[in-house]
């Protein structure tokens, strides 16, 4: 069986610019297999056999031992079950949130993705999916190892806001993204209201880590771990 095992989530609603991110970090080189259900959906000819491709992917990976990133927007439970299983065979589990501030900010880079022969995701189902994106996120973060909340700006360059690390939530949202604040307030609530051990840190911090490279003023830049 080998060892260094990662199931690597890149998350966030349609149009984010989870397909981009994952270009940026050369994550093709680092991962044996990048799973996206939309993509799978639109070479399959339908949402339910690109689903039954992903997951049969997914379940390869594990059988297999492979490391593997998913895009993901956190809809439906598939993420949390196979985070799961993952950890049931030994994987590190590890997550990146990807968010902009407003619905029609995705749908604005979906239609534009579209106009340039990308995939499309209906208008009704990507506001759905912005609805509920913090409650899908506050159930999946404390599961994982470690992850990153980041911003996501127009020209597809990106800011690490906030890192997740032993079980704790640290505010590093310099920019003060609204959406990153909005969240962090909402984590905040609805870990003490569940009683929950994963806890927020208000503190700003900084954090240096060479994972992310150095392609533009905005370019993601880390911190100390804390």
């Amino acid at each position: 069986m080998k060892k260094n095992k990662t199931y690597y989530i890149v998350a966030g609603v349609n149009g984010v610019g989870k397909s981009t991110y994952i270009k940026w970090l050369d994550f093709e080189k680092k991962f044996d297999i990048i799973i996206d259900p939309d993509r799978a959906a639109l070479e399959e000819g339908s949402l339910i056999a690109g689903c039954r491709k992903a997951l049969s992917e997914i379940d390869h990976c594990i059988e297999q031992g492979l490391s593997f990133c998913q895009e993901t927007t956190l809809s439906g439970r598939q993420v949390i079950n196979t985070i799961k299983k993952a950890k049931a065979h030994g994987y590190k589990v590890e997550i990146d949130y990807l968010g902009l501030d407003t619905a029609e900010e995705c749908i604005a880079r979906v239609a534009k993705r579209v106009s340039e022969g990308g995939h499309y995701i209906p208008d009704d189902v990507i506001r759905r999916r912005f609805v509920k994106r913090f409650d899908h996120l506050a159930r999946v973060l404390p599961m994982c190892d470690s992850g990153f909340i980041v911003e996501s700006f127009e020209n597809y360059s990106y800011n690490m806001a906030s890192l997740f690390f032993g079980g704790k939530l640290f505010d590093l949202n310099l920019n003060e993204c609204k959406w990153v604040s909005e969240f962090l307030a909402y984590y905040s609530r609805t870990q003490e209201r569940n009683g929950s051990d994963c806890k927020y840190v208000s503190e700003k911090r900084t954090y240096n880590n060479k994972r992310f490279p150095e392609k533009s003023n905005n370019s993601m830049k880390k911190t100390k771990t804390p």
